[in-house]
């Protein structure tokens, strides 16, 4: 697979978009960072974050295809990343010169808007480096290498951050923008990734008609949901993900930034403990579940246990009982998902991820401690890929394929309309309600979702649910 990288264009793609998403991890730490300094005690402020960078991609998404294949997606993406520097490198002087969060938002919101043209530019250029047959592979590398950044991003971003403060860390991120800019110049001759066709067109009627369809799509979906129990089922599961990524993105981070004073490090940390979460999910779903665990297999996580434990007492990195409670969490994570692997089905894979999420979330305040939080994180990112390759699955195997792509393109478009109207609706109730007082209302209502989602599951047919 890796092989792959000795083709120009995959490599320096690869690294560019590892460099964008190092920098992206920083960006999210600087501002993080800021808020604990400008308003601290405001968890309507980390509300207020994830619904600026939410909004672009929810306006955004049904109009940027149209723009991206009449363009030159080289260049789409230089620009991109060159503007985002600039706005990065300016930002901190607007953040002296007011000394609030207005300059902020217009960055975060101007910075995503680039994003999500950025992003589209990335998944449409591969096929131009690879051929059909090496697809999988290349966007596996890409993946591979911006699971890594982020990962880096956040753990490394927090400590990095914590150091020499969130202004020089604009600068720092501005740099790896300018970066992954110009890593996109060694892609190839800008010839290659001209669109295929260059046709004289209106942009205001391609852009009204590619509205147009991004309605027939949610009528469809819509026509769909009143017709097909099971795509009611997984729907559901796709408006909890944002739910809980949104009480993590407010009221988990205001915690562990000001409450327990962990600063911006230990919200590294807590995103990074998420990230190894969801990577052993995707791994457990994809490779091992459906076998039990193996006396190898075994051996390794405790010899891996005891070299975490030697890394800590030797380097100082992280906590000690914080690192034993991950990995005993890894451990026990792959022995349940060897035993029911082939014994529970997707369906139930995800009820049971659902009731796990209510439990931690309503009981969670009665046993806080950043110990425990980062346990849930570590848990919460294994069930979010438990929760997400099942729902895929699903919808791959249940829904016709002549209407899949729409399907789960309006997937995308509830899943983050969604984490904006829970974010927005967390920051309003933060006005009113105590941090551990929201946590349990948001458990709470993942129960009664669990409930309804129990009674569509049940109402399936049973040879449609024992396929599952």
């Amino acid at each position: 697979m890796f092989g792959l990288l000795r083709k120009r264009g995959v490599l320096f793609l690869g690294l560019s978009n590892t460099v964008s998403q190092l920098g992206d991890r920083l960006t999210y730490m600087a501002i993080v960072t800021l808020i604990g300094t400008i308003a601290p005690g405001r968890i309507s402020a980390f509300s207020e974050f994830s619904a600026t960078f939410t909004l672009p991609i929810i306006i955004l998404s049904p109009f940027v295809g149209v723009v991206i294949d009449h363009s030159n997606k080289q260049r789409i993406m230089l620009r991109c990343h060159l503007i985002q520097s600039l706005l990065i490198f300016i930002a901190p002087t607007f953040i002296m010169l007011t000394r609030s969060m207005t300059p902020i938002w217009i960055l975060v919101v101007l910075f995503y808007s680039l994003e999500v043209f950025n992003n589209t530019s990335r998944n449409c250029v591969v096929p131009d480096l690879v051929d059909y047959g090496d697809l999988v592979p290349a966007n596996s590398i890409i993946n591979t290498l911006s699971r890594f950044a982020t990962f880096i991003g956040m753990v490394g971003g927090g400590y990095l951050i914590a150091k020499i403060g969130w202004r020089y860390g604009f600068y720092v991120n501005a740099t790896t923008h300018l970066i992954a800019g110009t890593l996109v110049l060694g892609m190839g001759a800008r010839i290659l990734f001209e669109p295929v066709r260059k046709l004289k067109f209106s942009l205001t009627r391609e852009l009204r008609k590619s509205f147009n369809l991004f309605l027939a799509d949610l009528k469809e979906l819509g026509i769909l949901l009143t017709k097909d129990r099971m795509v009611i089922f997984v729907m559901l599961s796709v408006l909890i993900l944002p739910f809980v990524a949104a009480v993590a993105h407010t009221v988990l981070v205001f915690l562990v930034q000001q409450q327990f004073e962990l600063g911006t490090a230990g919200v590294g940390i807590f995103g990074g403990i998420i990230g190894v979460g969801m990577l052993n999910g995707a791994v457990l779903m994809g490779h091992i579940g459906k076998r039990r665990i193996s006396l190898g297999e075994l051996l390794i996580y405790t010899i891996s246990i005891v070299a975490l434990f030697f890394v800590q007492n030797r380097f100082g990195f992280g906590n000690s009982v914080t690192i034993s409670i991950v990995a005993a969490a890894v451990l026990v994570c792959r022995v349940v998902m060897g035993y029911f692997g082939e014994r529970v089905s997707r369906g139930m894979i995800i009820l049971y991820s659902v009731a796990i999420l209510a439990v931690s979330l309503f009981a969670g305040p009665f046993f806080v401690t950043p110990h425990f939080i980062y346990v849930v994180a570590f848990v919460s990112g294994a069930i979010f890929s438990f929760i997400g390759i099942s729902q895929d699955t699903i919808l791959q195997e249940d829904v016709m394929k002549d209407i899949r792509g729409r399907i789960f393109a309006t997937k995308e478009f509830l899943l983050n309309l969604t984490l904006l109207c829970s974010a927005m609706l967390v920051g309003i109730a933060s006005h009113f309600l105590k941090p551990y007082t929201i946590i349990r209302c948001a458990g709470a209502v993942l129960f009664v979702v669990l409930a309804f989602a129990v009674l569509v599951y049940r109402s399936i047919p049973y040879e449609i649910r024992s396929k599952l």
